[in-house]
Order: C-alpha cells, then sequence, then structure tokens
C-alpha cells in the first residue's frame, strides 16, 4: 500500500523549507565578500532605533562597529590583494583603531573627525560593551552621533575601491 497523497505533499512541502545540504559557494575575492557582509550588517541596523528606555539601543551598535570592522577589514585585504606588504602583526580582532591604522597605512585618506569617531566607537566595540552589560569608568561616547556617520563613509569609500564601476 503507498504512501496517501496528503502525506506526500507535506513531505514535499517540508523538503522545500529545509535548507540546501551544501551551503552556498562565496563569490568574489575576500575583499569583496567582507564589504558585502559590512553592508549586511549594515542594513540590518538601518531600522533599529537609537535608544530605548532611555539608554542606547546596544543591538543596533553592534552590527553598526562589526560592519565597520569588516569594512576596515575589507580594505585591508583589497591593499594586500593589490601588492601591498601583509602587516607584520595583524591588528587584534575588534581592534577598530589598530585596522584604521592599518588601514591609513594601505593609503587611506586619516581624516582626523573620522580617527575620532574611530576612537570613540573602539571604546564600546573593542571592550565588547555593546554586547555584555558592564560599568563603565568613565562615560561613554554617544554613539547615535557617529556611528551611522562613519560606517556610510567607509562602506561608501571602500566600495569605490574595492568594486569599482
Amino acid at each position: 500500500m503507498g504512501v496517501p497523497s496528503s502525506e506526500r505533499r507535506e513531505s514535499s512541502q517540508a523538503r522545500a523549507k529545509m535548507p540546501p545540504i551544501y551551503p552556498p559557494q562565496l563569490s568574489g575575492t575576500k575583499a569583496q565578500q567582507y564589504m558585502h557582509r559590512a553592508r549586511m550588517f549594515r542594513e540590518a541596523a538601518v531600522t533599529l532605533p537609537d535608544y530605548r528606555n532611555g539608554e542606547p539601543f546596544w543591538p543596533k551598535y553592534a552590527l553598526i562597529t562589526h560592519a565597520i570592522e569588516l569594512s576596515l577589514k575589507a580594505f585591508a585585504a583589497h591593499s594586500i590583494d593589490q601588492g601591498k606588504p601583509p602587516p607584520a602583526k595583524e591588528p587584534k580582532q575588534h581592534d577598530l583603531i589598530g585596522w584604521y591604522r592599518l588601514a591609513v597605512d594601505f593609503g587611506l585618506s586619516d581624516e582626523p573627525n573620522i580617527a575620532d569617531s574611530i576612537a570613540a566607537l573602539n571604546e564600546i566595540h573593542f571592550g565588547h560593551f555593546t554586547r555584555y552589560p558592564q560599568h563603565p569608568a568613565k562615560p561613554l561616547p554617544d554613539a547615535s552621533v557617529i556611528a551611522d556617520t562613519v560606517v556610510d563613509h567607509f562602506i561608501f569609500t571602500f566600495t569605490q575601491v574595492i568594486n569599482p564601476r
């Protein structure tokens, strides 16, 4: 006796919702992959509020500062692909200041207002403040004023270099 048609339909519908057995293949250079991921993190943060219940909405700033980190890493990867020597020691993970300095070493224009903003955002990103409750030793910077500007600046600037049209 065969399987009733209603069960066959349900089974095929269940299979259609399952993820593929093999993940999709990445395309593009490492720098392009980093930029693509940076844009995805930025996009995820766009509709989130700056504040909730009188405090910064930390998930938004976790996404934005990670997008900044990924865009800086994209620029570094692209620069190395274009012939710049790899750094003797790579900056630590989540170190926005270190990745920014490396980008400047690789030819990014060092803009004082961006450098100051990176230093402020590094305080909340490098120390994992956006992810874990902590008691800051000093007042934290107001990320709502600078985070959007910095991430948009880097994504625009680096996209022009990494994906020229």
